[in-house]
């Protein structure tokens, strides 16, 4: 879990039926030690993973990623240009699996876009 160590959750909302996570990053995270110690950069495989996290989160369960059917990494994130953020997440639950349509951006700007099949 990356959670309290990659990412704090500073506050929760919903809008139109999505639910909206606001983030911070942690610069002092040790991923950043290996990606890159001169200019961190937010690993990809770690943004998806808070977006799974923040969907269990929203369920109140642990979840599989079974299906990750569209990723788009549109911007880089870095911690010091992008220590804030807001996760949107819209679940469309069916006998027990949910489809996962979230962005990552800050309300101007979409930093990851993804849709993935969970359970």
């Amino acid at each position: 879990m990356l959670i309290n160590d990659y990412y704090t959750i500073e506050g929760t909302s919903t809008q139109e039926g999505a639910h909206l996570y606001h983030i911070r990053l942690n610069p002092e995270c040790q991923v950043y030690r290996g990606h890159f110690p001169e200019q961190p950069v937010s690993p990809g495989v770690c943004n998806i993973q808070m977006l799974k996290e923040l969907a269990e989160q929203t369920v109140g369960r642990r979840l599989f990623m079974s299906n990750l059917n569209l990723c788009r990494l549109t911007t880089l994130v870095t911690p010091q240009e992008h220590p804030t953020m807001t996760a949107t997440l819209v679940l469309d639950e069916k006998e027990g699996a949910y489809k996962l349509r979230a962005t990552l951006g800050n309300g101007e700007e979409t930093y990851l876009e993804m849709k993935a099949e969970l359970n």
